[in-house]
């Protein structure tokens, strides 16, 4: 899960790796590619949700967060699955063997969540799949803040949205 520079962080949208004054006490949704993000072997699952609210606390991102994550759940250890519930993740079941079926949830959640959630307020999507790309760039352009945490393959568009 960590983000560019090897250090685990959460890399900002902003020139300085800080929110933005309009941005820090906003709400932060938290969109999780676990198919594409797998949770690291070396990590604790009990810890993730913590790692996570402790990146934002850090780069001052005091809103509430929430924390989704998307994958086929028949291909996540039941004791992972249970650490992430328990820690308040929702893992949103998407079957495997229908191409780009996560992705296409995530996107379509993102979007209703958007409706619901007027800006300022900020999306952190830990993925590495191009196909977001175009979703963020339209929710930048409505004053969405966007946060990016990807594996060091990430698509170039993905990063340039």
């Amino acid at each position: 899960m960590g983000g560019s520079g090897g250090s685990g962080g959460i890399p900002s949208s902003a020139a300085a790796g800080m929110a933005e004054p309009q941005y820090a006490p906003a709400k932060i949704s938290v969109w999780w590619d676990i198919e594409n993000c797998q949770v690291p072997k070396s990590c604790d699952p009990h810890l993730i949700a913590q790692n996570i609210s402790s990146a934002l606390v850090k780069m001052n991102y005091g809103g509430p967060v929430s924390i989704s994550a998307y994958g086929d759940t028949n291909r996540i250890p039941a004791s992972v699955q249970q650490a992430l519930n328990s820690t308040g993740i929702a893992l949103n079941h998407v079957p495997a063997g229908v191409k780009d079926a996560s992705d296409k949830k995530i996107l379509v959640d993102m979007l209703f969540w958007a409706v619901d959630n007027p800006a300022p307020a900020n999306y952190l999507l830990i993925s590495g799949d191009r196909d977001f790309s175009n979703a963020l760039h339209q929710l930048r352009m409505r004053k969405y803040n966007i946060l990016l945490a990807q594996p060091q393959k990430a698509s170039a568009p993905l990063q340039a949205a």
